[in-house]
């Protein structure tokens, strides 16, 4: 089988054996855990499923991937020593650490850590005072970890790891128990921002001679999740916290890939009772409830009642020898209470998490309160990718803690889960792998799609566009393969250049409910910085079709083409096609040749467009000699094109261009780079950015639709009649004029149909300073909706406030609109568009 791997920027790798290829380092923020993916139903990427290497053959790769730390001494003066792979370890001595001030500022972080809307004062105020406090607790952390060679060890390692698409796992060990107390969670730096949103942060106590490797899990997964709520402590909603539990494992327990028992303790005897019986004993033990910080014994504890109702501290310790007398003993301790994570100055194994390593292979704890929202959130992600996908515990901590962040971004929840192991080799707990694979693929649908939503929302919140998208639907239109009886229409595709260097796609996958946005796949890198890019997917006879591209970097244009559905499967033209270019390229396929030839529009250095053509039935598919035209236009800045059918078998390559702030139309009946003729007043004025230009299939002949940034804001709209005398444009429509929009793109897409058949909804897409906003418009409503781009997102069903005790249901695709969509017109038409001002969601 081959396997593809989604690396550290949330972007898929070329096909690799799976010995090769497999990694199980956490990922970014915003750049989601590394995770397994094969070739699906139409060449898209998809899940497979959780058959995973064994201990041996993990091993090396992990060796590969860790960087681990190794902090000694004590008294605010320590060494630190690195290893990761097969590099020599290095070290620095004598680096000093002020403890005290960081368990002390961290304190604050207990109440700065809740959501804006439990505390008081000014929102923005409490927003920068926690992102400070975190920040400088974070940046004392890191200077502490990475001084000196250490942390050129750790740039160096973690630019290698990039360049494989993969991630760092940070290991901890440290023997100096006052160490075991700080937010280690919190490590930041200006340059890479929290570690532990990007490469999972472990902490790691060596215990000698006890049993490694995970035993052989057949499902169901047995979870048994425990709530002690004495009535001395602060007031626990029980029957809450059971329905919290159930809803976060509820796609799990539905498809038996796990089974949930709930136990309300009356006092510590229930703890006993439970791993002491015949048939006791469990998977995963999920504890609910308090934990303290016991000062006469300088432990950790659980807080329970005893016998007479008083207050009862159990030690870790204690509680990891009565869950060792289990029948079935835990893999796993969730300890879901506060303080459960927080130890002592003199003992490395007072905190309750610590201390129970020395009975189970891994503990995941809380070292702050947190919100029932959070946990819910947390556990949802946690358990479908530990138990559901047989994810490492590291990478299913990494999705919970990034679905912390992205339900609330204003708190610091995200950093309370800490995750302990005894050793490296424990990282993955249990054995799903050898499930009935048809099955199990079916039984985990809904819960790979909750994972590739969290991919997609991490990867649409961090994706940083710069120049032009360029926005297409795949060939063909659509299909009713995916969704018998039903339309599917086929998946878009979206160009647009990297900030840095290269180009990124993505695809939304119309076949999948809720149409989620693929995580971002680089094109060629190694192109340097692209300023702007146009983008066709050709027909080129015989059945086959390529996304063909031009990128601009510099003055030069770039070819680049991808003919198989991987997304990672591009190529590039060795040489320029074109110098002297400048603004945005515009890349189509007429009906001129068999196949048809492309043509080429982009503005010139030195005023003018350049025009090209490449014969597509020509042996070696060669690219005319540029010519331009309009040169007494002087420079133009960007350029729209389309192929318009003009009826009766008459087409013409149509052109919108911007010089300054004006749109001059151009038109070529011929297909001859001398053949171009001009309209001589411009389309519009108070233009910036680039036009989009397509033609409208619901009018006849069809109608062009404009679209372009709007130098005051927003965007700008023009319709030109095609089927009325002189084919006049009608007056401008403003849209979105409260954002600043940079450059657009604009399909007409075969959504919206009725009666099983295509529709042709306009779909848009507009760049905001280095993000995106999603348009679309349909019959109904009649005017643009305006979508946070990216996937539904999937927190929603996690989040809402549930209405009874009856774990979620699976939310409902939304309808599709049918009907043609009527492109706004003159202010004076018939339709009268709501204001754009306030979007609605559909």
């Amino acid at each position: 089988m081959s396997l593809g791997v989604w690396n550290r920027n949330n972007l898929p790798l070329p096909a690799c054996d799976p010995r090769e290829c497999l990694s199980i380092a956490p990922g970014a923020l915003g750049r989601a855990p590394v995770s397994l993916y094969g070739p699906g139903s139409g060449g898209r990427v998809d899940l497979v499923s959780a058959q995973l290497l064994d201990t041996e053959e993990v091993g090396e790769v992990v060796e590969r991937n860790t960087f681990a730390l190794e902090i000694s001494g004590g008294e605010g003066r320590y060494s630190v020593s690195a290893t990761s792979g097969t590099s020599d370890s290095v070290s620095v001595d004598d680096v000093s650490l002020d403890v005290e001030s960081i368990r002390e500022r961290s304190g604050a972080l207990q109440e700065d850590a809740r959501p804006v809307s439990m505390r008081s004062g000014s929102p923005k105020t409490a927003v920068a005072l926690r992102g400070r406090y975190a920040r400088a607790i974070g940046d004392e952390l890191f200077g502490a970890l990475f001084p000196g060679e250490v942390g050129g060890l750790y740039a160096q390692r973690r630019q290698q790891a990039a360049a494989r698409g993969e991630s760092l796992r940070m290991m901890l060990r440290m023997s100096a128990p006052e160490l075991t107390t700080l937010p280690w969670e919190l490590i930041h730096n200006p340059d890479f921002g929290f570690l532990c949103l990007e490469d999972e942060v472990v902490r790691c106590v060596n215990l000698t001679g006890l049993p490694l490797g995970p035993p052989p899990t057949h499902l169901p997964v047995r979870v048994t999740g425990m709530v002690s709520a004495p009535p001395f402590e602060r007031s626990l909603n029980v029957k809450a916290e059971e329905r919290n539990l159930r809803k976060s494992l509820h796609r799990l327990t539905e498809r038996k890939f796990a089974r949930l028992r709930w136990v309300s303790a009356v006092n510590w005897t229930t703890l006993m009772n439970e791993f002491t019986a015949e048939s006791g004993g469990c998977h995963v033990f999920h504890y609910v409830g308090h934990g303290a910080y016991d000062s006469e014994q300088e432990a950790g504890a659980l807080i329970f009642s005893d016998e007479l109702g008083r207050k009862q501290l159990i030690s870790g310790d204690s509680v990891g020898r009565v869950i060792q007398q289990a029948a079935l003993k835990p893999q796993l301790v969730v300890l879901n209470g506060c303080e459960t994570g927080k130890g002592s100055h003199d003992e490395l194994f007072s905190s309750v998490a610590a201390a129970l390593l020395q009975f189970v292979p891994a503990v995941v704890a809380m070292q702050f309160a947190v919100t029932d929202a959070a946990a819910v959130t947390f556990s949802r992600y946690f358990y479908q990718a530990l138990v559901g996908l047989g994810r490492p515990v590291d990478m299913a901590v990494h999705q919970g803690r990034v679905a912390m962040l992205l339900q609330d971004e204003n708190s610091l929840e995200w950093a309370t889960p800490v995750l302990y192991v005894r050793d490296d080799r424990d990282i993955r707990l249990f054995d799903v792998g050898e499930q009935n694979v048809p099955q199990y693929e079916r039984a985990v649908e809904g819960v790979r799609l909750d994972e590739e939503r969290l991919i997609a929302v991490q990867a649409s919140k961090s994706t940083r566009i710069h120049g032009n998208p360029v926005l297409i639907q795949k060939w063909p239109g659509g299909s009713t393969t995916a969704r018998p009886g039903k339309y599917t229409p086929s998946d878009f595709e979206l160009v647009f250049p990297e900030p840095q260097s290269g180009l990124v796609s993505m695809r939304r996958r119309n076949s999948v409910p809720g149409v989620p946005w693929g995580p971002p796949c680089p094109i060629e890198p190694g192109l340097g910085p692209v300023a702007a890019v146009g983008m066709v997917e050709s027909r080129l006879g015989e059945g086959r079709s390529s996304l063909e591209v031009v990128a601009r970097t510099g003055e030069k244009l770039r070819f680049l083409w991808n003919d198989s559905e991987e997304p990672t499967d591009w190529h590039a033209a060795p040489t320029p096609i074109a110098d002297r270019a400048t603004g945005n390229p515009a890349l189509l396929q007429t009906r001129h040749g068999d196949p048809g030839d492309f043509h080429l529009v982009c503005p010139a250095v030195g005023g003018g467009l350049m025009v090209m053509r490449r014969r597509n039935d020509v042996e070696g598919y060669p690219w005319t000699t540029p010519y331009v035209v309009a040169r007494g236009r002087g420079e133009f800045a960007a350029v729209g094109m389309v192929e318009s059918d003009a009826g009766d078998g008459r087409s013409s390559l149509d052109v919108v261009a911007r010089t300054g702030d004006e749109l001059r139309f151009l038109w070529n009946e011929t297909g001859e780079p001398t053949d171009w003729q001009e309209r001589a007043d411009p389309v519009v004025r108070g233009a910036t950015g680039n036009p989009v230009l397509i033609q409208d299939r619901t009018t006849e002949p069809g109608d062009l639709l404009l679209a372009c940034p709007a130098a005051d804001g927003g965007l700008v709209f023009l319709r030109r009649r095609s089927g009325v005398a002189g084919q006049p444009w009608t007056m401008p429509y403003f849209l979105a004029e409260d954002l600043e929009v940079t450059a657009v793109t604009m399909i007409q897409s075969t959504y919206g149909g009725q009666g099983g058949g295509p529709g042709a909804n306009l779909e848009l897409i507009a760049r905001v300073g280095d993000s995106l906003e999603f348009f679309w418009k349909g019959p109904r409503p009649a005017f643009w909706i305006h979508n946070t781009f990216g996937p539904q997102h999937p927190l929603v069903d996690a989040l809402s406030p549930p209405e009874s005790s009856e774990p979620p249901q699976d939310s409902p695709e939304p309808p599709d609109s049918s009907g043609p969509p009527d492109f706004p017109g003159p202010p004076d038409s018939s339709e009268s568009p709501k204001p754009s001002a306030s979007p609605n969601t559909p």
